[in-house]
């Protein structure tokens, strides 16, 4: 055993080409495709349901970054990241195996296969919040980038509790010269000042988790496709230089919300898909700037507001760090 295999954590386990074939029942069942390659649905000994991932890695450069990387997901833990439970790297057999969520991603309960049961805003609202939290930890406290956020990668637990998926898978990539991917990312989602740079940071980040944002409060994909492909932040933006909130909110929330709340998380998802990435908040910034839209709408649905406090509430400007003022609010709310 090499070097980097030693280092990886004891509880991450190490699995054959041929566990794989028993964990899988020969690949039988595919739940998932993406520039890395095939997810197929898999059970372990004792019956838990695991998701396998089957990197299609060709290059040498990224073969030999797979298991550098598995090392650095094994050290890492949060309740909102999906945790790793093993790894294949059997000859040319590379492979994660990763924690089960029953309820698939943020992405198909906005408008994919369970668009029929969509997230109120509520719901929306706690699931975002739990995944800036989890990428809060990943800058912060572990100097990592994740280099592939979007809602497909955000995962949700029985009660719907949000985990982030797929760290690291992106930058193997982005180092296999025969892979489809060209950026590290997802189109929709890409940092533009990425596309100019190639040069990636934590606002990289920032940016693509504000372009979630935007998802969440309008129910639409990043990318508008129709007489002409518009991006989904031009057209709220452009919508909220005319003062219409009412415009950008998914109309299948049925007014559940509070008009303030929302104002606040829309220039929040303003200010993170900024051009320029030294006008983006941090994430620890978002998250503090989430939390405080989170007050608002639980003293909605508590009822805890007498009319003077509503109408405080309603004209007060929430504390926002300098770095991350915003700008599109109208004049009285």
């Amino acid at each position: 055993m090499g070097e980097q295999e030693t280092q990886i954590h004891s509880e991450v386990k190490k699995f054959s080409h041929e566990d794989l074939k028993d964990i899988t029942n020969y690949f039988l069942r595919t739940v998932g495709r993406g520039g890395f390659g095939t997810v197929y649905h898999g059970y372990l000994e004792n019956q838990t349901e695991v998701p396998v991932k089957v990197c299609s890695l060709e290059s040498t450069q990224a073969n030999k970054q797979f298991l550098a990387e598995v090392r650095s997901l094994s050290m890492v833990h949060h309740r909102n990241l999906v945790k790793l439970v093993g790894y294949c790297k059997d000859g040319v057999n590379l492979a994660v195996v990763y924690e089960y969520l029953p309820r698939g991603s943020l992405f198909d309960h906005l408008r994919g296969k369970d668009s029929s049961s969509a997230l109120n805003w509520r719901m929306r609202f706690n699931i975002v919040l739990e995944a800036a939290q989890a990428l809060d930890y990943l800058h912060t406290g572990c100097g990592m980038l994740h280099r592939d956020v979007k809602s497909s990668n955000i995962l949700l637990g029985q009660n719907f509790e949000a985990k982030v998926s797929d760290l690291g898978l992106a930058r193997m990539f982005s180092a296999d010269v025969n892979s489809i991917i060209t950026l590290s990312g997802t189109p929709g989602y890409i940092d533009p000042e990425y596309q100019l740079t190639f040069t990636l940071n934590e606002k990289s980040d920032v940016y693509s988790f504000g372009v979630i944002l935007i998802e969440v409060v309008t129910g639409e994909r990043p990318i508008l496709t129709g007489r002409e492909n518009i991006h989904i932040i031009k057209l709220v933006k452009q919508k909220l230089a005319q003062g219409s909130i009412e415009d950008v909110v998914d109309s299948r929330f049925e007014g559940e919300y509070d008009m303030n709340a929302v104002w606040k998380f829309v220039e929040l998802a303003v200010m993170c898909t900024r051009d320029e990435a030294a006008n983006r908040p941090t994430m620890a910034d978002v998250v503090m700037h989430l939390k405080d839209c989170l007050q608002i709408e639980e003293h909605r649905q508590k009822g805890k507001l007498e009319p003077s406090e509503k109408s405080d509430t309603n004209t007060s400007s929430i504390s926002t760090p300098q770095s991350v003022s915003v700008s599109f609010a109208p004049d009285s709310r």
